[in-house]
């Protein structure tokens, strides 16, 4: 039958004593060994063990007979003891119903006999047994019995030893780490002076390694006999006994009940001699006795270069070092000031007065009852004091100041503080430039018809000027950019398609693109407003993005007399056309001699009617093309064939026009590729190229048409030609509708402006783009590039 079960309280104390000895899992060692040796010799049994039992097992410190080194604890017979008082003893395993169906009963290591002697700490916890197995069923003698309950007596003690030996040990190690890493030298001595030991401090110190040190007498080795001498003599006179110049002069102190620490200068082994803050400490055993000595000698060489050093530094630095003590008697005072008092408070660090008076008095009257709650505060809360105020310099005038000091509470109830005082006269000026500066860069951006809204680099809105809050109808509002599009209503041109997160321009400023012209669309109560926007990322002085910020043009009036005007030119071309078409046709037929022969003196007359009447049709095309390019009208009818069959067929529809200016049309090299576009269309926009190169081109000259793949997937077509170039003054809007370099009434090239219009807008609509390279007076070269892919590449 399993053991009973302890109460948690007892057993949870029982495995913390356990713990607390350090021993479990720990290496096989001889002084255990020899009591499971002696506890089966005594007791006459193949097995002895010194078992310890944890929360779930029994293990074995040391074991006789048996080759396990940990069973476990449900099948265990120590368990039964642990729980008892005095031994445990089982003569046949086999017919005790405790232990008939136990596994070491039923099979190895066949148990029958068992006796089992607690091991019981001094506090009265089980932690474990000195046991005894044999094979066969039998019993203890009286003997054997007290024999084994002595011997579990001495491995507790033994346990107890052990313990103590590694606290010892401890305690040793630490002591010894703490020697070597104090800052201060130290030498242990015996209680007649002789050094025992020295720290590496103390090496260093004196010179001397520690082999040469120990065995020496301390006085003899480093101190001065004729300092010794000399306060020999004094603590003889105030002791009113004899002391000997020798290790007396350091322990007789100690004798009278006194501690001292007293400046020496020991000698070093180099002849010199070392200033030092020298304090000597008694070492006495458990039993009060003497054992020794340690001396520690503070090196104040060492100090009084650091407090060399720290007036070098103070020096530098731009302000008041201090330290101020505040006392609650209200006797506060400066313990330490550096020069810098001169350049704050114009008085010399030597005319200090100890008190605050002098330094108060010189704070601006206005800001004195300020200055005093703060100090006060921060010494009651123990807070850093920062605090920015003014001063009445003696020399300088009215000065800033930033007070900035760390607090620390003293023993005496006294609060000791650390701090600096700067004077900031400069930053606080430009402060107060920036300031107005601010104010009236925010009255400008009120002040803006245009909207201007900015972020920082974590996507949060900062800036959401008037302008912007009227056209949204709301403020800024901290919530995630990808709330924006929803949240202020942004569509795409169309007033209709809504916007994603990464088109809106902000955001893409803030990825660090720069937006140009980018028109959008705000939606308010169905109204809808298309504005332009300018949008670029913002860099801080580092370098480091700060956040972006977008400019907003409302051109919804420019939006309305467009439609307008392009309803009105649509009207009218509409109207204009079937008439026209037959002016042009019947004139046509007139000067084709269909009607007759035509009178000498009405040639002229009629071929220039017929002309111009050309011309009038070419514009109402152009202008229909248009009105349906930005309408969305024109059809595309996108077809994949190859380049070079289309750049051919544009030379030979476009010779004629060309030989009419007498020029001609060579055609370059053209890679193998294929592109997807409108034939009818592509060569709308090289015939609009080609007839503007021959129209500016000097009589006599070719025109070259060539083709090149880029390494980017496109293919670029260009158009060169030797005429006057394209001026400064007409690039930027060379591809804007009725631009003409020449727009004069006597310009000698004809044209409607609306060519490149138009070219630009068909090779966009085919996933293109079209520009030029032009040198005044060297002649233009105009170019599109187009998607394309090798000829062996495309589908069938």
């Amino acid at each position: 039958m399993p053991p009973s079960v302890p109460s948690p309280p007892r057993e949870l104390s029982r495995l913390a004593a356990l713990l607390r000895y350090e021993i479990l899992d720990t290496p096989d060692e001889s002084a255990f060994d020899d009591f499971t040796q002696l506890a089966s010799h005594i007791c006459q049994t193949p097995i002895a063990l010194i078992s310890l039992l944890d929360d779930h097992r029994q293990w074995f410190k040391s074991r006789l007979g048996l080759d396990v080194n940990e069973t476990p604890r449900d099948i265990s017979f120590c368990t039964h003891t642990i729980e008892g008082q005095g031994i445990f003893e089982v003569a046949d395993a086999s017919r005790d119903p405790r232990f008939s169906d136990n596994p070491l009963v039923t099979a190895a290591p066949n148990v029958r006999f068992y006796a089992g002697a607690p091991l019981t700490t001094p506090d009265g916890y089980n932690l474990g047994t000195l046991c005894v197995i044999d094979r066969k069923p039998r019993r203890l003698s009286a003997k054997q019995r007290d024999a084994l309950a002595r011997l579990s007596r001495q491995i507790m003690r033994l346990f107890e030893e052990r313990l103590q030996s590694h606290r010892y040990a401890e305690q040793a190690a630490m002591q010894q780490a703490l020697l070597n890493s104090a800052a201060s030298a130290m030498l242990v001595t015996s209680a007649d002076g002789r050094i025992s030991g020295a720290n590496p401090t103390a090496e260093r110190l004196f010179g001397y390694p520690e082999s040469m040190l120990v065995g020496q007498s301390l006085t003899d080795k480093l101190f001065p006999p004729d300092a010794l001498a000399r306060r020999a003599k004094i603590l003889s006179n105030e002791l009113g006994e004899t002391v000997e110049p020798g290790f007396g002069v350091l322990t007789a102190p100690l004798i009278e009940g006194r501690r001292e620490m007293r400046e020496w200068r020991l000698l070093h082994r180099n002849g010199g001699n070392v200033p030092v803050l020298l304090n000597v400490s008694a070492i006495h055993d458990e039993r009060e006795l003497l054992r020794g000595y340690v001396v520690s000698a503070y090196d104040l060489a060492h100090q009084e270069h650091l407090q060399l050093r720290l007036q070098q530094i103070a020096a530098q630095v731009p302000g008041m070092l201090f330290q101020f003590c505040w006392r609650p008697d209200g006797n506060s005072s400066f313990p330490y000031v550096s020069e810098g008092v001169e350049e704050i408070y114009g008085v010399s660090a030597a005319d200090m007065d100890p008190s605050i008076g002098p330094i108060y008095n010189k704070i601006h009257p206005d800001d004195r009852q300020r200055v005093l709650q703060s100090i006060r505060q921060a010494a009651t809360t123990l807070t850093p004091w920062h605090l920015e105020h003014r001063i009445e310099h003696p020399r300088k005038g009215l000065i800033w100041v930033e007070a900035r000091a760390t607090p620390l509470r003293q023993a005496d109830g006294s609060v000791l503080w650390h701090g600096l005082v700067t004077d900031v006269s400069e930053r606080k000026a430009a402060q107060f430039e920036l300031d107005k500066q601010q104010e009236m860069n925010r009255r400008l951006l009120e002040a803006l018809s245009e909207a201007v809204v900015a972020c920082d680099a974590e996507g949060n809105l900062t800036l959401f000027n008037r302008a912007a809050r009227v056209w949204h109808g709301l403020d800024a509002h901290t919530i995630p950019p990808a709330q924006w599009p929803e949240y202020y209503r942004l569509f795409h041109a169309d007033g209709e398609t809504p916007m994603t997160v990464d088109e809106v321009p902000l955001m893409r400023a803030l990825r660090g693109e720069r937006i140009r012209n980018a028109e959008m669309a705000i939606v308010t109560n169905g109204t809808v407003r298309h504005v332009l926007a300018n949008a670029d990322p913002m860099y801080a002085s580092n370098g480091q993005q700060s956040g972006a910020v977008v400019v907003l043009h409302d051109i919804t009036e420019r939006k309305q007399i467009e439609i307008m005007q392009r309803d009105f030119v649509s009207t009218v071309s509409h109207e204009l056309r079937t008439p026209l078409t037959s002016i042009t046709a019947s004139l046509g037929l007139i000067c084709g001699g269909v009607m007759g022969e035509i009178p000498a003196e009405l040639e002229e007359l009629l071929d220039i009617a017929h002309q111009n009447s050309k011309r009038l049709s070419a514009l109402i095309d152009d202008l229909l093309d248009i009105d349906k390019l930005y309408a969305g009208k024109m059809r595309f009818e996108l077809e994949e064939q190859p380049l070079r069959p289309l750049l051919e067929q544009a030379v030979r529809s476009n010779q004629g026009y060309a030989d009419s200016y007498q020029v001609s049309l060579l055609l370059g090299d053209c890679p193998e590729v294929m592109i997807k576009v409108d034939t009818m269309r592509l060569q709308q926009v090289l015939s609009n190229l080609l007839s503007n190169a021959a129209k500016f081109s000097p009589t006599g000259e070719t025109i070259e048409l060539w083709a090149e793949a880029r390494g980017d997937g496109h293919v670029r077509v260009s158009v060169r030609d030797k005429g006057p170039g394209i001026s400064e003054a007409f690039r930027e809007r060379i591809f804007s509708k009725f631009a003409q370099a020449d727009s004069s009434d006597t310009r000698q090239q004809g044209g409607t402006g609306l060519g490149l219009a138009i070219s630009k807008e068909l090779i966009e609509h085919m996933d293109g783009r079209i520009g030029f390279d032009s040198s005044p007076g060297a002649g233009a070269c105009f170019w599109f590039e187009l998607p394309c892919a090798p000829v062996e590449a495309a589908p069938a």
